[in-house]
C-alpha cells in the first residue's frame, strides 16, 4: 500500500490519462494549503491555459478512501470526475472585475473561526472579532448543491477596493441575509433525514415558540446549510430567536456550516455543554469545519452574546461581592447613622464645622 506522499504522486502523475484532451500539456502540480485550525492540505493544480484562475482540488479525502480499500486508480478517475463535473465549469473569472467592488458585493459572505486556532492564518485577511469569533471574509465564484468556489478577502484586497473593514462588514451582513436564514426543529430534521418526505419548517416563517416542541433543541443555517453559522452575528436574527425562545438561550458552535441552540430553562450545566461540544468537536466534526468548543449565551431581550462560562464565573463573583458586602441599614435611625458619619468625614477632611447637612432632608 502507498504512504500518502506517493499515492499524491500516483494521481498528479495519472491524471491526464482521465482529463479531456485539453489538458494533455497542462502542467499539473501538487501544492500545500494550510486551512484553518492548523490543517495542511494537499491539493492537485490543473492550470488550464485560456483560464485566469485555477480552483484547487483536495486529495485527502481520496487517500482515505485509497486506504480503505478503493483501487488507486478508481480514485484517479475520481479526481478527474470531480474537475471534470464541478470544477471546469464557469470559474473562468475576470480578475480585473475582482477589482471592482461594486461587481463582487453580492457575493460575499461571512466565515466564522476562533481566533486563538487561526491566529497565524489569520494574519492577512479582513478580519473583525466578535467576541470568541473571529469573523473573516470571502467572495464566492460559485455556489451550488455540490459546493463553494471562494476566494477569502486579504487586506491587500481591502486596499485595492479603497473600503474599509466595516463597510466590507456590513456588505457581507447583506449578502448572507440574502441566502436565506433557516430555523429547524432538530427532532424534524432527524426526521426528515431518516425517513424522507417533507422537509423540516423553517421556523422563522411559522407561527411557533419553544413551547410547541417535546424536544427544545434547535438548528440555524441558511437554506444552503453551507457556512450559516455567522448568522449569528445578526443582532435582530438573535431577538428574533430571543422571541421565539421566549427569553435568554444558549449558543453550541457546532460547525463552520451551522449553529445548535437550547433555550436557558434552568435544566443546563455551562460545562457539561462546553464538554459536550468538544467531544462532538474532537470526534464527528472535521477539522477544517471546526468552529469553536466555546458555548455562548445570548439575553434574549437585549440579544447581547458572550461566553457563556465567562458569564457564570462573572456572575459568581458579582454574588460573592454583595454577600460580603454589609447589610446597609434602613429605616429613620439608618440615615441619621449615616449622616453623622458623613458629618464626621466632613470634619476629617478639614471642611468648616457647623456646615452641616440638614438631618430633616437626610431623612
Amino acid at each position: 500500500m502507498m504512504n500518502r506522499k506517493d499515492f499524491f504522486e500516483y494521481v498528479k502523475d495519472n491524471l491526464k490519462e482521465y482529463l479531456p484532451e485539453k489538458y494533455a500539456d497542462a502542467n499539473i502540480h501538487l501544492q500545500e494549503v494550510v486551512k484553518k485550525n492548523g490543517l495542511t492540505l494537499t491539493a492537485v493544480i490543473i492550470p488550464e491555459k485560456d483560464s485566469n484562475i485555477t480552483p484547487n482540488v483536495y486529495l485527502d479525502s481520496f487517500y482515505q478512501e485509497y486506504r480503505n480499500g478503493k483501487n488507486p486508480d478508481a480514485c484517479v478517475g475520481d479526481v478527474a470526475d470531480l474537475w471534470i463535473e464541478q470544477m471546469d465549469t464557469d470559474l473562468n473569472v475576470d480578475v480585473n472585475g475582482m477589482m471592482d467592488y461594486g461587481s463582487v458585493r453580492d457575493k460575499l459572505q461571512i466565515r466564522m473561526c476562533d481566533p486563538e486556532k487561526n491566529r497565524e492564518w489569520l494574519e492577512d485577511k479582513a478580519v473583525t472579532m466578535h467576541g470568541d469569533f473571529a469573523a473573516y471574509y470571502t467572495v464566492n465564484l460559485s455556489e451550488n448543491e455540490d459546493g463553494i468556489a471562494s476566494v477569502s478577502v486579504t487586506k491587500a484586497l481591502l486596499e485595492a477596493w479603497k473600503i474599509d473593514v466595516q463597510t466590507l462588514h456590513q456588505d457581507a451582513m447583506a449578502a448572507d441575509k440574502n441566502r436565506g436564514p433557516v430555523l429547524y426543529s432538530m427532532e424534524e430534521m432527524i426526521e426528515s433525514m431518516i425517513y424522507g418526505g417533507e422537509p423540516p419548517e423553517n421556523l422563522f416563517e411559522w407561527e411557533k415558540d419553544v413551547d410547541s416542541f417535546a424536544q427544545p433543541m434547535f438548528c440555524m443555517t441558511n437554506e444552503g446549510k453551507m457556512n450559516g453559522a455567522s448568522l449569528i452575528l445578526h443582532e435582530d436574527i438573535r431577538k428574533q430567536i430571543g422571541e421565539f425562545m421566549k427569553g435568554d438561550f444558549y449558543i453550541l458552535p457546532s460547525s463552520i456550516h451551522e449553529i445548535l441552540l437550547l433555550p436557558d430553562n434552568g435544566d443546563f450545566d455551562v460545562k457539561a455543554l462546553n464538554a459536550m461540544v468538544k467531544e462532538v468537536n474532537a470526534t464527528q466534526v472535521s477539522l477544517e469545519e471546526q468552529l469553536s468548543d466555546k458555548v455562548q449565551f445570548c439575553d434574549g431581550r437585549t440579544a447581547v452574546m458572550e461566553n457563556a462560562e465567562k458569564r457564570e464565573a462573572r456572575l459568581e463573583k458579582e454574588k460573592a461581592a454583595a454577600a460580603e458586602k454589609p447589610a446597609e441599614k434602613t429605616g429613620i435611625h439608618g440615615k441619621l447613622e449615616k449622616a453623622k458619619e458623613e458629618m464626621k468625614s466632613e470634619d476629617i477632611l478639614g471642611k468648616p464645622k457647623g456646615k452641616t447637612r440638614d438631618t430633616a432632608m437626610v431623612m
